[in-house]
């Protein structure tokens, strides 16, 4: 179920993660600091658009921002596909 504040949790950690500034991160998508507060405190929802620039942002899912399922970075992701194609040069044997 789409919960805002939830939401809002899961970027103020990758926020604080990262040691970026609501102002910081408001800047780098083009919003305000005020915008990125409110959304965070669950008191405002992010739009569809603003979701997908953050997940690209942070390099996480939509699925990890929008509905908390454990993120997956990009070397565990890298290493998930290799895996996988190994598999199929062996099924293809």
């Amino acid at each position: 179920m789409f919960n805002a504040k939830e939401i809002g949790q899961r970027v103020r950690v990758l926020r604080m993660r990262r040691g970026i500034t609501l102002e910081s991160l408001a800047e780098q998508l083009h919003c305000s600091r005020s915008h990125i507060s409110q959304a965070e405190r669950g008191v405002r929802s992010y739009s569809i658009d603003l979701l997908i620039d953050i997940a690209a942002f942070f390099d996480v899912s939509l699925d990890y921002l929008i509905l908390g399922k454990p993120a997956v970075d990009g070397q565990t992701r890298r290493e998930l596909l290799q895996i996988v194609q190994e598999l199929l040069t062996i099924a293809n044997q």
